[in-house]
């Protein structure tokens, strides 16, 4: 089989959550299928050292010069160049896929989030439009979870038979990592002491990811507990990160929490190790990956308790309201002084992530594309 893969998120320069997971896909793909074919077409970026030196994984840049309004690339390059690479089957993986193309099509709907947050938003209902014309073209839907799966079946109205729920992994540079030199390197990299006690996250502009909350929270823990534990949260672009960075000394937290721009991929497993916990308070998930990733690095996690998380994290996390300040504080002070939760967490995160394998999701969507070259079902 020669499958054409959609791969400008792996090629990013800063690549996120499906990037970074489409990596680990194709790399376990390319070994459990030896005699398929990907072609990873991408535009220019940064090439990733994992799939080099694949000898079933072609990696072709097809540049489009000038600004691409219309989408060209996606609905025109994209599926003459699959014509020519003689593909099977075209793997869509961010939500969009071409509208036209001569081999079946699978695309990956993650989520619906700009609608689910902003219904009326006559963006969101663009965007929506978009994805249902996807879905109905499609010839296979694939999704992270059975929540996403529900949604998709309430707003694009595909029936349940043309989804298939397949779960993602940790990344597999996620591991425990206890060398306190490699630890105290990543404190120092982010601002913080020598062996300083911290609370992790990830912070963004998108209200959704919860940043200003957090802080919010945080703020009115004890003076006795921040004064114990920092707060580090990474991956905040600006403007928002000057926003936030104000925000926090209005708070008069400003020494207290550290707030960071994109942190290198090499260096997340040392700042979840390193980190007292974890807390991921998205108000709505398709997946959340960086819980997996926590969970693998043995750090317990404070989560939401909505969309996709409790269905990733199952009881191995400490689950609270998103949207009250109040819960996300008493959530924080919970788990950072209590050492017996911590310890039964982190024990529950790691029975948990065992059952999230990268072979297991290439196996899945080795079946999908089967099924999407037969028209037979998915096995």
């Amino acid at each position: 089989m020669r499958v054409a893969v959609d791969a400008r998120q792996v090629y990013r320069t800063q690549r996120r959550g499906i990037g970074k997971t489409l990596i680990d896909l194709y790399a376990t793909l390319a070994a459990r299928r030896p005699a398929w074919r990907f072609i990873l077409f991408h535009q220019a970026g940064n090439r990733p050292d994992r799939l080099s030196g694949l000898q079933n994984v072609v990696q072709s840049r097809l540049d489009f010069f000038g600004a691409d309004r219309l989408n060209a690339w996606e609905q025109a390059v994209l599926p003459a160049a699959s014509m020519a690479a003689g593909a099977d089957v075209i793997h869509s993986p961010a939500n969009t896929a071409p509208r036209y193309a001569a081999a079946p099509v699978v695309v990956n709907i993650h989520d619906l989030i700009p609608v689910e947050m902003a219904p009326n938003d006559p963006a969101a209902r663009a965007w929506l439009a978009k994805v249902r014309d996807t879905g109905r073209r499609a010839s296979r839907v694939i999704t992270g979870t059975e929540h996403s799966k529900g949604r998709i079946i309430e707003w694009l109205g595909l029936p349940a038979e043309k989804i298939t729920v397949c779960p993602w992994a940790p990344d597999r540079n996620s591991r425990r990592i206890d060398d306190p030199a490699e630890l105290n390197r990543v404190r120092a990299i982010h601002g913080l002491c020598p062996n300083e006690p911290y609370v992790f996250g990830f912070g963004a502009a998108d209200p959704r990811k919860n940043t200003r909350r957090v802080l919010e929270a945080y703020a009115g823990l004890p003076a006795e507990t921040r004064a114990t534990f920092r707060l580090l949260l990474v991956g905040i672009q600006e403007p928002a990160l000057s926003e936030l960075r104000t925000a926090a000394g209005e708070m008069g937290i400003a020494g207290r929490a550290a707030l960071r721009g994109f942190t290198d991929e090499s260096d997340l497993p040392a700042l979840m190790s390193g980190a007292v916990a974890m807390c991921y308070l998205s108000q709505y998930e398709g997946f959340g990956l960086p819980v997996l990733d926590a969970f693998a690095c043995g750090t317990p996690v404070l989560a939401g308790n909505k969309t996709s998380l409790p269905e990733v994290a199952g009881d191995a996390a400490l689950l609270v309201e998103p949207g009250d300040t109040d819960a996300i504080r008493e959530g924080l002070l919970r788990i950072l002084t209590d050492s017996a939760l911590r310890d039964d967490l982190r024990n529950r995160g790691t029975e948990r992530v065992r059952k999230f394998t990268w072979v297991r999701t290439a196996e899945i969507v080795a079946g999908v594309f089967e099924a999407a070259m037969t028209g037979g079902k998915v096995h």
